[in-house]
């Protein structure tokens, strides 16, 4: 009889173990009952981490976020198009509204709690492929207010042209596929602008740069539509770079760096030099501190993705070049900033 009795506690509390263990994991199941897997997770499998497998590491539930309205409303708007582009979407006619439509999707989810992975995906597979094909590719599309094609007439310049259009002469020579200091041009040529001035949409008419200094990445858009993403670095913790909205003032190539300590002016090239080939600088008015600005970096003690700087924003010299090069000074187009934590 005790036997018995001994028999019946221990399945009793058996049953009681499995039947919280199912309660739980039914309590973290999303609407359906089907398993959520963090990237790289193994199907049948919930949640397990990149590189995970069945038999081993610790298994990590991640949440199912949903999209706001608005979000989803714009990705699939973009997809429609996508899916009937056939082969090469981010060539094909409907690449710029594909862009707008994604673009504006991006900026809804900046700083949205559980869906950095849903962000990083959207620029991966979508607008990466149509940034290339929008800036850094000679490919045309059909005039759309916006995109469109040139003639050129007798006697006129790459700078000429880019200024009529509100861009920069290395914009327009990569938009025709040729070199950024290309100066050759024949009367009868056509190819590919894009329009910034003279829009009366404000994002169509300038330039927008997103800076995220917790996951230390700047966005670039031109005309309101994505163009490049870049990792950098920002102020250090005694030196922070300022949050808030500001402007471009100033576009300098191969610029002179003053030294914050002994004040020394230091031209570019020389030694102890490390502002790098570029210099954006930002409204000191608007950002409320003054010296700020975008760069690249010449010293030998370089790091992305950290805070070491006397609160600019560096970036790699090559992609500091790059987005100089799609930039244009703020005289010709406006160049608004967003920097946030």
């Amino acid at each position: 009889m005790k036997t018995v009795l001994i028999l019946l506690v221990v399945g009793a509390i058996g049953f009681g173990g499995w039947y919280a263990y199912r309660q739980r994991t039914a309590s973290i199941a999303p609407a359906g009952g089907d398993s959520v897997l963090a990237p790289g997770g193994t199907a049948g499998v919930p949640g397990l981490l990149p590189g995970a497998t069945a038999g081993g590491s610790t298994p990590f539930v991640q949440p199912q976020a949903t999209l706001p309205a608005e979000v989803q409303q714009a990705i699939d708007a973009g997809d429609a198009l996508w899916n009937q582009a056939g082969a090469a979407p981010a060539m094909s006619a409907k690449a710029p509204e594909m862009s707008r439509f994604y673009s504006k999707a991006l900026r809804a989810l900046y700083n949205r709690p559980g869906l950095r992975e849903r962000e990083e995906q959207l620029i991966k597979e979508r607008l990466t492929p149509l940034g290339d094909a929008l800036f850094f590719n000679k490919v045309s599309f059909a005039d759309d207010g916006q995109f469109g094609n040139h003639t050129v007439a007798n006697g006129e310049s790459p700078e000429a042209i880019a200024k009529r259009y509100g861009i920069s002469r290395e914009l327009l020579n990569r938009l025709r596929g040729r070199d950024v200091n290309d100066a050759k041009m024949r009367a009868g040529d056509t190819f590919k602008i894009i329009r910034l001035a003279g829009q009366t949409d404000p994002d169509k008419r300038g330039y927008f740069i997103h800076i995220d200094k917790g996951d230390f990445y700047l966005d670039n858009y031109v005309g309101g539509m994505f163009a490049r993403r870049y990792v950098c670095s920002h102020g250090a913790a005694t030196s922070p770079t300022p949050v808030g909205r500001t402007h471009v003032v100033n576009r300098v190539w191969h610029p002179d760096w003053t030294q914050p300590t002994t004040h020394q002016v230091i031209r570019f090239g020389e030694p102890g030099h490390l502002l790098g080939p570029i210099w954006l600088a930002f409204d000191n008015k608007e950002l409320g501190r003054s010296g700020i600005g975008i760069h690249g970096y010449t010293g030998a003690d370089a790091k992305w993705s950290a805070q070491v700087s006397n609160g600019c924003i560096r970036l790699p010299n090559e992609n500091a070049e790059e987005l100089y090069q799609t930039l244009t000074h703020p005289d010709r187009s406006p160049i608004a900033v967003e920097i946030t934590e």
